[in-house]
């Protein structure tokens, strides 16, 4: 009886599953963080490159990290006492930048701003997607990985990379990350259609091509061939 339970409840979130003629996947990950490395280069790109007209994608490279204001308390400070205090506001601009502190550490902080660069100056969606795959193999690697892709490095790339913009642009990343609801506790988080859920997260994780495939309302036939 109990089996049969389990298998009712599987059959019963798979019918109730929302369907679309696009999926909007929401990705937030860490540019050190090998779970992140592995999906990206093992199922999101075999995946987008199957799928790519049925699939939205955002990708948001802060994950786990923390910031802080130059001369002000920490982001994860400031967010408590937002709840605490609803007066107070989550960030309050300290200077010209902000100081993170990331999970891999300080390495790992300079790829997510140059990633965070990389999201914004590179317009296709093909080719971002495969330049964040290039870095998540090769960190640190802009101009070679921009190269691989055929996309400038410079001049945009790199000065926003090794100027002010590239941290502005990982502390909104930061913003949007720790607004989550439910908030993250595993990096890659993976958001469908707006909304997380726990049988999505680890479908998506292992089998994403299958999880697309099931929120579509007309699935392709690329959805009926199996991934070599």
């Amino acid at each position: 009886m109990k089996i049969i339970l389990q298998i009712s409840a599987v059959l019963l979130a798979v019918t109730a599953m929302p369907k679309n003629s696009i999926v909007n996947l929401h990705v937030y990950y860490e540019s050190l963080c090998p779970d992140s490395r592995n999906f990206i280069n093992s199922q999101l790109v075999p995946t987008w490159n199957e799928l790519m007209d049925f699939m939205n994608v955002t990708m948001n490279p802060f994950g786990k990290a923390t910031v802080r204001s130059y001369n002000g308390p920490s982001f994860s400070q400031r967010l408590r006492n937002r709840f605490a205090n609803q007066r107070v506001r989550p960030f309050t601009p300290n200077g010209d930048s902000w100081d993170f502190t990331c999970q891999h550490g300080p390495a790992e902080c300079d790829g997510n701003a140059l990633q965070s660069c990389v999201l914004k100056y590179t317009e296709d969606p093909t080719i971002r997607l495969n330049y964040i795959n290039c870095l998540m193999q090769n960190p640190g690697e802009g101009e070679a990985c921009g190269a691989s892709v055929g996309q400038s490095y410079v001049p945009s790339i790199q000065a926003c990379y090794e100027g002010l913009e590239g941290k502005a642009l990982l502390k909104d990343y930061g913003d949007e990350t720790l607004s989550l609801d439910p908030a993250l506790t595993f990096v890659p988080w993976l958001i469908f259609d707006g909304e997380w859920n726990e049988q999505s997260q680890w479908n998506g994780l292992f089998a994403l091509k299958s999880e697309v495939c099931n929120r579509l309302t007309v699935p392709p036939a690329q959805c009926q061939t199996k991934r070599n």
